[in-house]
């Protein structure tokens, strides 16, 4: 029985690890994410089609992160690995809400990215989003 335990403890360990985010992934639009996981933060590089950087940071351990640069600068973050997924609740400081939830797939090579407006700025509505976009793994 303790072997059993301990079997599922380590798989359920590696099914919440989010290192498997690390690397370089191409979007479905086209634009390019590099994920580096530092000290239970998936830090993001997002460069678009035209050139546009965006920054920004994706806490993994339940802790709750202000981010210190770029568009999302002084944003709250909240978030948690939840089996093969990463759920994270942001605030800008406008006090638009976002809720993200990335989908990794059991091969590891792509992950499903659903990102939604929960509330607008300053209460107001949210606006309606779309469906989640697949990223590949290209490096």
């Amino acid at each position: 029985m303790a072997v059993v335990a301990l079997g599922a403890t380590a798989c359920m360990l590696m099914a919440q690890d989010a290192s498997k985010f690390n690397g370089t992934w191409k979007g479905d639009g086209g634009q390019v994410r590099k994920l580096t996981l530092t000290e239970g933060v998936v830090f993001m590089e997002e460069t678009q089609t035209n050139g546009m950087i965006i920054l920004r940071q994706y806490p993994t351990q339940g802790q709750e992160i202000t981010m210190t640069e770029g568009v999302w600068k002084g944003s709250k973050a909240t978030g948690k690995m939840d089996g093969n997924k990463l759920v994270v609740e942001t605030t800008m400081p406008n006090g638009t809400q976002w809720h993200d939830e990335w989908t990794m797939a059991a091969d590891g090579k792509t992950y499903a990215a659903l990102r939604q407006m929960v509330t607008g700025a300053n209460g107001g509505p949210a606006r309606k989003g779309g469906g989640p976009e697949t990223f590949t793994k290209i490096e």
